[in-house]
């Protein structure tokens, strides 16, 4: 079955790009033929004004660049949907080029429509990442598969889709519309407990249930496969993958880098004119070191995946439910923390090492009931 899977552009988001690796890898082994469907955020109309701007700032850099003076400056088209000087679009291009299926850069509703009525799709999936919170996502209802018409009976999923907060995650001129088109969908599943209450009491789908995010569907090997390239570290480190620095942040990481003796080996989404890491290279980040701290979900993920003692750092802003919702499903709550102070009181079990033996077990389970799902959703 040739399947469509909308999902977040991918930006400079490593998260949201191996998560839909990963539920296309698991489809494969399904025996299906999946493919992202490149929905990109809506594209400016390329006025004459806009394009004599973009041309004169592509020359301006390009000489700043040849003298030594703009390094940072990435030399991208004018004349392309998308151009930014300082931004690459991915965070590994080559990476999203050559292991991920899917279609042509997508940016309107109205190009999506023309690729989908030359296309032979024979099922939709919506996930995973944050699809339904509507600031994250180039239009909210097209996350709610509004672009099939009412008659057409090809299958409509969620696969842990998530909302990312509790409140604010769609405007409410348009819950009423979202809800209607979630309850023509063929089989609903979330990411998050707080999902599951929203999904129920404000969209009124009773039929959701929650899954494990698509990375947690595949095994630590499957992964090594990716990095058995990246060369192995020579010392011990730990590992920091901190999407929003503060002072508690930095104070908790310093105390673990102080108490552990290790070196800081630091995973950055910041683009300040420096390379940055490709998939495989990020993923072993995870893999080969002794020790994490993120306040990232998907570093929480593969802290886990890989089994490493790590420490979470609540990230409220992007998203809470997500950790506990995980952290409680397999019994590691307690590396969770929201403050400097928390992590003062946990501190000394915080830095030992973790018996993933039981959660191995819970894994397992969590990942069978996940599969059954998809299966069941697809047939």
């Amino acid at each position: 079955m040739k399947i469509g899977i909308l999902t977040q552009p991918f930006r400079l988001n490593y998260g949201g790009i191996i998560q839909n690796w990963a539920l296309q890898q698991v489809l494969k082994n399904m025996g299906h033929e999946p493919i992202m469907i490149n929905r990109c955020d809506n594209a400016p109309v390329r006025t004459a004004k806009l394009m004599a701007t973009r041309c004169l700032s592509f020359v301006k850099h390009s000489i700043l660049k040849a003298v030594g003076r703009d390094s940072w400056a990435i030399l991208c088209n004018p004349f392309a949907r998308f151009y930014n000087i300082y931004q690459p679009r991915y965070a590994d291009k080559h990476f999203c080029s050559e292991h991920i299926e899917k279609s042509k850069e997508l940016y309107s509703d109205d190009e999506l429509r023309r690729w989908i009525g030359k296309c032979d799709i024979e099922a939709f999936i919506v996930g995973s990442d944050q699809v339904w919170r509507q600031e994250y996502s180039p239009r909210i209802e097209t996350y709610f598969i509004d672009f099939l018409p009412e008659n057409d009976k090809r299958k409509r999923i969620a696969y842990a889709a998530s909302f990312g907060t509790d409140s604010g995650y769609i405007d409410e001129d348009k819950l009423a519309e979202c809800s209607r088109l979630l309850k023509r969908f063929d089989a609903v599943s979330v990411r998050e407990d707080g999902g599951l209450k929203i999904a129920r009491e404000v969209f009124g789908c009773n039929n959701v249930v929650k899954v494990l995010d698509p990375t947690l569907l595949l095994s630590a090997d499957h992964y090594k496969a990716l990095i058995k390239e990246t060369a192995k570290p020579g010392k011990p480190y730990v590992a920091a993958y901190v999407l929003d620095e503060d002072e508690e942040k930095t104070a908790i990481l310093n105390d673990v880098v102080s108490s552990l003796k290790m070196p800081i080996k630091r995973l950055s989404i910041n683009y300040s004119g420096t390379k940055l890491p490709t998939v495989p290279q990020w993923l072993a980040t995870f893999a080969n070191a002794d020790y994490v701290v993120t306040d990232s979900f998907h570093g929480c993920i593969f802290s886990i995946i890989f089994q490493k003692p790590f420490i979470a750092v609540g990230n409220i802003s992007r998203g809470l439910d997500r950790f506990i919702s995980l952290l409680d499903s397999l019994d590691l709550r307690a590396r969770l923390i929201n403050t400097l102070e928390e992590y003062t009181v946990k501190r000394s079990s915080l830095l030992t090492p973790i018996d993933y033996s039981s959660m191995n077990k819970r894994l397992e389970d969590h990942r069978r009931q996940s599969l059954s799902f998809l299966t069941n959703a697809l047939a």
